[in-house]
């Protein structure tokens, strides 16, 4: 199991539009393959977001982190666009490469 993260910061002019497309995120990333999907908002840098979800294997992280980088309505809304849409993947510590 892979937990995944993507963060960004989001243009405050486009916030609103923003929210309306992550207000239906967990079902486009369920769809995807992705597990316990979870969106939140920096309490310290309002603006801040990170999603966080579980996904069984790298195809499905590989798939997943193409499929949010192409989106470009979204990527629109991300201050400094797809370029700064960060997607990281994580496994347990001491797990074989």
């Amino acid at each position: 199991m892979l937990t995944v993260f993507i963060e960004y910061k989001l243009q405050p002019e486009k916030r609103e539009q923003a929210l309306r497309l992550i207000a239906s995120m967990a079902e486009s990333m369920e769809a995807l393959g992705a597990r316990q999907y979870r969106c939140m908002e920096g309490l310290d840098q309002p603006g801040l977001f990170v999603e966080a979800f579980e996904v069984a294997t790298v195809r499905e992280y590989e798939q997943i982190k193409a499929h949010r980088l192409a989106d470009r309505a979204f990527c629109d809304c991300v201050a400094g666009g797809a370029d700064k849409l960060h997607v990281w993947a994580f496994r347990p510590a001491g797990l074989p490469q």
